[in-house]
């Protein structure tokens, strides 16, 4: 998933000194007050069963500078994040002292607002511990968490969540750091204990590999938008540099990996150099197995994960198309009010409209790569039934429904093909939709709290209202639908039967712990196939992939009394023409960039 914004889930205020007009001295020692500091060290445990296998994980982490009165919640960590359930009610050992000795503490369960962090969510149910009594000076929190994700799978998910595999072990900061509330910036250090790791282990972590001190100060959000990744993992290159790109992957992919963390930081570089971004921070691709919805990946705080199958070799353009997808995450603008789901109709759209424009461009993909990749969202979404379903039902509906999930990423690609074809022919080439992003960066870079009128203003100021009302009505449903040349001069618009999505049974299904099919639809594929109301489907279903793809079968493991068996069948239904887009005869692949 791509899976946006800014987030009050972050860490404890410490108490600003109050600076008063008229005393010497106020103002320099308020400045001159340290920040508080965190030091996250992460220690690797093998399994018993296995010398070769990572078991569990215990996390230190040590706070200065903290402050917590009795009663009031010391430490946080949501039991969902995203969709995944995190490590709050099966972690094991907690213990915290701070200067005078042992804390005492008391775990409740709280339900938060939802909140946008980027390109994920934050808020909603959770887990807090409170002291038995107000905290004085350093705080050290240990406690030791599942190498392997035990809870049951929750349908589609970003990649955040413990996986221990190929001699390695992985997740999000999400899915584990207890951190206070508030929005406080700390002082960053991640650290690693491979005492009790397997031999050969190494620890990289979205700053790098072994002991990395942030260069900058990191909030809440981003000390949980960070990635850990250790054991007998590879990297790219061999060494670690101190700054700038790096990659790192757990397990043997069928692919070389190697090389394509040598095209993706090709492309970092290229996306720096479009973006104006000269500095120097540490910058991480994390590869992995997942066995249930491979391909997929999330973007992360100077980082992004991106998974891989058995099958991935068979379309490893696809893998490299959503490396740019995450990739782009970390330059794009956002908005953030409104937060999360209901904003990502712009960082998903945005996204995937760049997600192989930008390399194609860099003479990184070819023209076939590029149309293809478009294709591929627009064939998804002028096939979808819920077309026309409004962005405001899209966080409603996001997690049960996969042909509302899409709907940012491909009806977002396709307004945003159209406005920047729009911007191209009213300006003779002049503007482009590369104009409005860094009009909005610059708003980003102020400060300034993105909304969807500052949007609504750089559309007046470039194409006058009547852009503003096509954008609201976009917002209420309607179809965009770009140009024949909008994807350049090489390219024509033509119009192919293809068939719809269907997957035959109550969609949210899917996205239940305990799947059980209902709302089974008679004369569908599925029906066809054996399938009934009351099978429980075993295993997490995929679907975001299969509903763009025409030709790929949906394979389901059924419980049906004491049996377990397989049905396989093609999740189609009625024939419609859909949008495509095709190589205009006797052009040059030159006359195709723009």
């Amino acid at each position: 998933m791509g899976c946006m914004m800014n987030s009050t889930t972050g860490l404890v205020a410490i108490i600003a000194l109050v600076a008063l007009s008229g005393v010497p001295g106020a103002a320099a020692a308020k400045a001159a007050e340290p920040r508080p500091a965190i030091t996250v060290t992460v220690a690797p445990i093998a399994a018993r069963a296995g010398p070769d296998r990572i078991g569990r994980v215990a996390v230190t982490l040590r706070f200065d500078g903290i402050s917590s009165a009795r009663g009031t919640p010391l430490l946080r960590l949501p039991l969902v994040t995203s969709n995944v359930d995190t490590v709050a009610t099966v972690l094991s050992g907690l213990a915290a002292r701070d200067a005078i000795g042992p804390l005492s503490l008391t775990a409740r369960d709280i339900d938060l607002p939802e909140t946008g962090m980027r390109d994920a969510t934050g808020g909603g149910p959770s887990r807090e511990w409170i002291a038995d009594r107000a905290v004085r000076g350093p705080v050290t929190v240990r406690y030791s968490v599942p190498a392997e994700a035990t809870l049951p799978p929750r349908g589609p998910a970003p990649p955040f969540a413990f996986s221990a595999d190929g001699g390695g072990v992985s997740a999000a900061g999400h899915m584990f750091l207890l951190l206070p509330p508030g929005d406080a910036r700390y002082r960053t250090t991640f650290d690693w204990d491979l005492s009790r790791a397997p031999a050969g282990s190494r620890g990289v972590s979205s700053l790098g590999e072994g002991r990395r001190a942030s260069s900058e100060p990191l909030d809440g959000a981003q000390l949980r938008m960070s990635f850990f990744m250790a054991g007998r993992i590879g990297t790219w290159p061999g060494k670690v540099p101190d700054a700038g790109f790096f990659g790192a992957w757990q397990g043997k992919p069928c692919f070389d990996a190697g090389e394509l963390l040598g095209w993706t930081g090709d492309l970092h570089a290229r996306y720096a150099r479009f973006f104006g971004r000269h500095d120097a921070q540490p910058y991480g691709v994390f590869l992995r197995h997942n066995p249930v919805n491979a391909g997929g990946g999330v973007g992360l705080h100077h980082a992004f994960v991106t998974t891989f199958g058995k099958d991935s070799c068979e379309d490893l353009d696809k893998i490299r198309i959503t490396l740019a997808h995450e990739m782009f995450h970390t330059f794009q603008p956002f908005i953030t009010e409104p937060g999360g789901l209901e904003s990502s109709w712009f960082g998903e759209g945005l996204a995937t409209f760049s997600q192989a424009r930008l390399p194609f461009r860099f003479g990184l993909l070819t023209p076939a790569q590029y149309i293809n990749d478009v294709n591929w969202t627009a064939a998804r979404y002028y096939t979808s039934v819920m077309a026309r379903v409004p962005n405001s039902e899209v966080p409603r509906r996001f997690w049960a429904d996969t042909r509302i999930r899409t709907l940012p990423y491909d009806r977002g690609m396709l307004y945003f093909a159209a406005l920047d074809d729009e911007l191209r022919k009213a300006s003779a080439g002049k503007r482009s939709l590369d104009d409005l992003v860094m009009a909005m960066l610059a708003l980003e870079a102020s400060g300034k709290r993105t909304r969807n009128a500052d949007w609504e203003t750089l559309l007046e100021q470039h194409l006058g209202d009547a852009a503003v009302a096509r954008f609201r009505g976009f917002l209420a449903g309607d179809m965009p639908l770009p140009a024949s040349d909008a994807f350049g001069p090489c390219f024509r618009r033509v119009a192919r039967p293809l068939r719809r999505y269907e997957l035959g049974f109550q969609p949210d299904v899917l996205a239940q712990p305990r799947r059980v099919v209902s709302g089974l639809v008679a004369g569908s594929a599925a029906a066809l196939a054996g399938l009934r109301d009351g099978d429980e489907i075993v295993d997490p279903v995929p679907q975001d992939a299969i509903q763009g793809d025409q030709a790929r079968r949906i394979t389901l493991r059924i419980r049906r009394g004491d049996g377990i068996f397989t049905i396989a069948y093609l999740p189609r239904g009625e024939t419609v023409d859909a949008w495509q887009w095709e190589r205009v005869p006797g052009t040059d692949d030159a006359a195709c960039r723009f």
